[in-house]
């Protein structure tokens, strides 16, 4: 009688619905009290633990996509018109979202274990014979000057300066406060100054160009302020206005944990529910946020020199370029549908062109669903081992074929023939969009109504000793965006230097002379 009666007054007090009936066993009147503070709906935490049980479904890879058919290839002449289409329009607001939350911490793994045990590895050895072509290198020499150690001690010693917090606390910091490239003339620039350049080179309107990052919480501040100075010195140099927007990862988007053995809540050490960043996927709310009639994504590691850009600003015309023909397309068509005036016709040729898909057995209405979607178009370079997504046709549950990026967690390797596709995709995706996210009337989409919620990733991580299942969102350019309309098109490798290890930064492609 009494159970009865608490689990009466729970519905009542906190109009927790009735699905959560099951859930009076575990969860407490202060874990619902902590979870609705955050923004979560106690009601989440049952399909979060049925997908941390049992996973989530395979994604049914039905085919490569290929060069010249779903992935799209253009002359010489098609990429300058298709350039010139973006560099003309006028009055278009276009902004750069860089996803900047990171900590460069996995960048110095191999320094990280030097310092641990003290081993001389071939990468460490390599390290310190090239430590001076490091852009970060006259700081360090310069903080180095000022210290005293034992010989003995010295590169462990000059190794702690460099990543530890009495120092120059690369191991904690966000990647892009980490300096990438040092210029004849001296400076050395961060990660985040070069967003800056290349905005300036490929994001400019009217002479303003709009950037948007995100950033970790905990430095905030620090990298708030370091955008500050960036803005305040380039707008001077360029003579341009830049508008910087900065926001962080929502709390109502962190996601629960179980312990593999009994399935059980994994809590901290105060008895409170762990909640656990929900990787790049739970964006997807700051995205939906954004104001803006094409935006350019990119990550905030993959970032060249100037002697190098020349390549990465002409691919990013030529993306946003075929997003304005097909966007201009698509709004020419709902158009047509709504005034009942409608060449199918024209139509059909359309969709077959840039979507690989037939349209003859859809009616008005079903076709008006299809074209009213958000646009992206993506990036792909031909596979040369590097690892990630790839771009494929995929079978969905209702039989259709649509064009995603898929990540090989998202396919049973079990199965041969989905393991044989997965591993001989021509392309991979170098985490390079251009986005339409507004309809046909400039309303904004309502993102969060095209993800694919039958998608992410468990995770196993370890906990104080004990194994647990951790749950990532479906990815961004993933299950985020299953149902947006996609275009892939073929970009140049050379558009794709990302910094995963401190190593990248030797690499001739973040090189300046």
């Amino acid at each position: 009688m009494n159970y009865f009666f608490w689990l009466m007054a729970l519905i009542f007090i906190f109009e927790t619905p009735p699905t959560l009936i099951f859930m009076i066993a575990t969860l407490s009147l202060q874990d619902i009290e902590f979870l609705k503070a955050r923004g979560i709906d106690p009601a989440s935490l049952d399909p979060y633990r049925q997908a941390l049980v049992n996973g989530f479904p395979f994604i049914h890879l039905s085919a490569n996509c290929t060069s010249g058919d779903e992935i799209k290839q253009f002359d010489l002449a098609e990429r300058d018109s298709l350039r010139k289409k973006y560099k003309q329009q006028t009055g278009l607001k276009a902004l750069k979202f860089v996803p900047a939350s990171g900590a460069a911490s996995r960048m110095f793994k191999d320094l990280f274990t030097f310092l641990e045990t003290g081993k001389v590895t071939d990468a460490v050895e390599g390290f310190f014979a090239r430590l001076y072509a490091y852009p970060f290198y006259e700081e360090l020499e310069h903080r180095w000057n000022e210290m005293y150690g034992k010989p003995e001690e010295q590169r462990q010693s000059m190794v702690k300066l460099l990543l530890l917090s009495d120092g120059m606390n690369y191991g904690a910091l966000p990647k892009g406060l980490i300096k990438f490239h040092r210029y004849p003339d001296g400076h050395s620039r961060t990660a985040f100054e070069e967003h800056f350049h290349e905005a300036y080179l490929c994001a400019l309107s009217g002479g303003e160009a709009h950037i948007h990052f995100t950033v970790p919480d905990n430095m905030r501040v620090e990298v708030e302020q370091h955008l500050r100075d960036l803005k305040n010195c380039l707008e001077v140099h360029f003579g341009v206005k830049f508008h910087i927007e900065t926001s962080v990862q929502k709390p109502s988007t962190d996601t629960p944990a179980i312990y593999t053995s009994d399935h059980s809540w994994v809590r901290d050490e105060n008895g409170m529910l762990l909640l656990r960043p929900a990787g790049h996927g739970a964006l997807l709310e700051n995205l939906n946020e954004l104001d803006a009639d094409i935006v350019f994504i990119k990550n905030i590691d993959n970032v060249v020199p100037d002697s190098q850009k020349e390549t990465t600003v002409v691919n990013k015309e030529l993306l946003a370029g075929v997003l304005i023909e097909v966007q201009q397309g698509i709004f020419g068509f709902l158009k047509q549908l709504d005034s009942g005036v409608f060449d199918r016709a024209a139509c059909a040729g359309f969709m077959e062109k840039w979507f690989s898909k037939d349209i003859q057995h859809l009616t008005d209405t079903e076709l008006s669903v299809i074209l009213d979607r958000p646009l992206r178009v993506c990036g792909m370079v031909k596979n040369e081992g590097e690892p990630g997504g790839g771009p494929f046709l995929v079978r969905e549950p209702d039989g259709n074929l649509s064009l995603q990026i898929v990540e090989r967690s998202q396919v049973d390797l079990s199965d041969g023939t989905q393991r044989d596709l997965f591993e001989s995709a021509s392309h991979f995706n170098p985490v390079d969009l251009v986005l339409g996210m507004k309809d046909c009337t400039g309303r904004p989409f309502n993102l969060l109504n095209y993800r694919n919620e039958h998608t992410g990733m468990v995770v196993s991580k370890n906990y104080y000793g004990r194994d647990i299942n951790a749950l990532e969102l479906p990815g961004l350019w993933n299950g985020s965006m299953h149902y947006w309309n996609t275009i892939f098109v073929e970009v140049p490798i050379e558009t794709f230097n990302p910094v995963k290890t401190i190593f990248d930064l030797l690499r001739p492609a973040h090189l300046t002379s």
